[in-house]
């Protein structure tokens, strides 16, 4: 019993810890100046990257949005990569190529071996850029008029990459507790991703709503020979590439004119293969990455381990209830800040029940991520591609 508390205590220091170290990141971008853009006349030009298959029902929207930017219409353009859809998708994109002449689409009929889809579309687009700053969302956002505006605004001379603050819409019809669990549970990944750049160990980004110079992306080697066979993690693995590179900075725009919104998964099943699909890449992540994030791992499966030697021997039971108020009370330091921060302090009363639902299901989808298949348009794939 001795060995088994020490053990236990020990890493639920080292979460309590690890928390604390996000918290105080996430001060520090809390200090970082925002509102409106003062200055819409500055130099920069953006190349916008969008990847899309199978992506009719919403790409028209995400088009209207992006192509109602105040900036004018020639600092950016828009490159679509058409990834072998087989629905309507193209013929949407058309109908706004002959509308807009900054439009173009690229089309994808076939991924070569040894690199993710969803690597292979975005590079297709970046290699076509002809603007120095790079933006990427998806096809299923939708962003506001000052979306670009505010990039430029938060892009300095030394910046190398910006990430911006995605939330999740609630789409038409869906209940109002099962989104908010999810989007709480989002925005716990937004808030980490901005701890850690604060702290100055970068762990998670957001492909929708990220910029990044070309000369960075080129400097570093792109993603990498070892991240591109990633199914996923494209952004994260550029985010922590720039970032040790020691040439560019990397920050976390918290102005809320630059945010993105997303769908978020319509099903249970969704949500675990989302989950799953995010929980295979964290393998690839860098040495210091990798090593914090399986202290935080441990940490939740040994929550798991005192709940069932407590249920075989209620003597563990306590034991198992301090790692729980231990995770709840890390949740809530960085939460409340998190939802200040994010404009989001209306999820604040789901914290706790999404804390409890995302226990098993972060231990559940990391394991099944890393070693099993998961579903992602249409397609079921392993952590990397061959």
């Amino acid at each position: 019993m001795t060995g088994f508390l020490l053990l236990f205590s020990i890493i639920t220091l080292y979460y309590l810890g690890a928390v604390i170290f996000l918290w105080r990141g996430l001060k520090k971008v809390g200090q970082t100046p925002s509102g409106p853009p003062q200055n819409l006349e500055q130099s920069l030009n953006f190349s916008i990257v969008i990847a899309a298959r199978n992506e009719e029902s919403v790409i028209g929207r995400c088009l209207r949005s992006v192509f109602s930017q105040n900036l004018p219409e020639d600092r950016y353009e828009v490159i679509v990569v058409n990834d072998r859809s087989n629905d309507r998708t193209p013929k949407v994109c058309e109908e706004y190529r002959q509308r807009h002449s900054s439009l173009s689409v690229i089309t994808v009929t076939e991924t070569p071996s040894g690199i993710a889809p969803k690597k292979h579309a975005v590079m297709m687009g970046i290699a076509q850029a002809r603007n120095e700053v790079i933006v990427v969302t998806d096809a299923d956002c939708v962003v506001l008029p000052e979306w670009l505006a505010t990039i430029d605004r938060n892009f300095t001379e030394t910046a190398g990459l910006v990430q911006g603050i995605t939330a999740y819409m609630r789409p038409e019809g869906m209940s109002r507790f099962f989104w908010s669990l999810q989007a709480i549970d989002f925005l716990s990944h937004g808030v980490v991703a901005a701890g850690a750049i604060g702290a100055g160990m970068p762990l998670n980004s957001n492909a929708n709503n990220f910029a990044f110079r070309r000369k960075a992306f080129e400097e570093v080697g792109g993603y990498g020979s070892v991240s591109q066979k990633a199914v996923s993690g494209d952004d994260d693995f550029l985010l922590q590439r720039i970032a040790e590179s020691g040439r560019w900075g990397v920050s976390f725009m918290i102005d809320p004119a630059g945010a993105v919104a997303t769908r978020p998964a319509p099903t249970l099943k969704g949500i675990f293969e989302q989950r799953k699909r995010w929980g295979s890449k964290t393998v690839n992540y860098g040495p210091r990455q990798t090593v914090f994030l399986g202290g935080v791992f441990m940490f939740y499966c040994g929550c798991a381990a005192t709940l069932i030697y407590g249920i075989i021997n209620p003597a563990y039971l306590p034991v198992f209830g301090i790692m729980l108020a231990a995770k709840i009370a890390g949740e809530y330091l960085l939460m409340i800040p998190g939802t200040a921060l994010f404009n989001q302090k209306h999820l604040r009363v789901y914290i706790i029940p999404a804390s409890l639902l995302q226990l098993p299901m972060v231990i559940a989808a990391v394991i099944f991520g890393v070693f099993g298949k998961f579903s992602w348009k249409g397609e079921r794939y392993k952590r990397v591609v061959k």
